[in-house]
């Protein structure tokens, strides 16, 4: 678990020219520069970032250096569960040969109603019963979940940052984390996320996957590199 003390940790204004957050889209300044072909190595250590919303469930996966995060494959099952999720990843990534290190949801580390353990739990259960050895089951996770702005605005400045440098990458794999990009908005001058109601489901099924995913990602991005939005 990180704590709350971050060197890298600074404010922006979230009313700034490239820190408006209050309409339009989540996701700013999102070009094709960050849509990259991202092949998988399994020699470098890789990611797994959870959401863990039962219906559907969506994770990310991805490799990162200092800088830079690669986005290159997402798991998302409607009517799941953690240990669903879990095989999947299995099925895909079976003879991982670096660390797995999972990210995501911070409530995910508390016990729900469903099971006896938690969701971390769970995977970590399912690595070591895969053969995965417990030295390389990484957990990089808060203690609480990050306010959702300061998750926009770890993910923008990832996306695009004030010098113009994109440092994160998304393969055309991930459809449901582009789909976000284009269709995740706020409702109209608020910095709300504007979360489609059932109806809007019913006429676009689609609409069903927004959100999620994103939470996946940014909290990935929060965690390592976290910036602190004025409230």
């Amino acid at each position: 678990m990180k704590d709350d003390f971050d060197p890298e940790y600074y404010r922006i204004n979230v009313l700034g020219e490239d820190g408006d957050y209050s309409s339009g889209l989540v996701i700013k300044n999102f070009t094709n520069e960050n849509i990259k072909k991202i092949n998988y190595c399994d020699t470098l250590p890789l990611h797994i970032t959870c959401d863990f919303n039962v219906d559907p469930m969506m994770w990310c996966i991805a490799h990162k250096d200092e800088k830079n995060v690669y986005f290159f494959d997402e798991i998302v099952i409607e009517n799941t569960t953690t240990e669903e999720c879990m095989k999947e990843f299995l099925n895909r990534y079976p003879n991982h040969k670096n660390k797995i290190i999972i990210n995501g949801d911070a409530s995910g580390d508390n016990r729900n109603t469903q099971s006896n353990y938690t969701n971390y739990a769970i995977m970590k259960n399912l690595l070591l019963k895969h053969g995965y050895s417990e030295k390389n089951i990484i957990f990089d996770l808060r203690r609480y979940n990050p306010q959702i702005l300061d998750r926009i605005a770890a993910f923008n400045a990832k996306v695009c940052n004030l010098n113009g440098e994109k440092h994160l990458f998304i393969d055309k794999k991930c459809e449901y984390l582009l789909y976000n990009k284009e269709n995740l908005k706020f409702k109209p001058g608020t910095s709300i996320i504007d979360t489609p109601t059932i109806t809007q489901i019913e006429r676009n099924t689609k609409d069903k996957f927004l959100g999620h995913i994103f939470d996946a990602a940014s909290y990935l991005t929060e965690f390592y590199w976290r910036i602190k939005v004025e409230h």
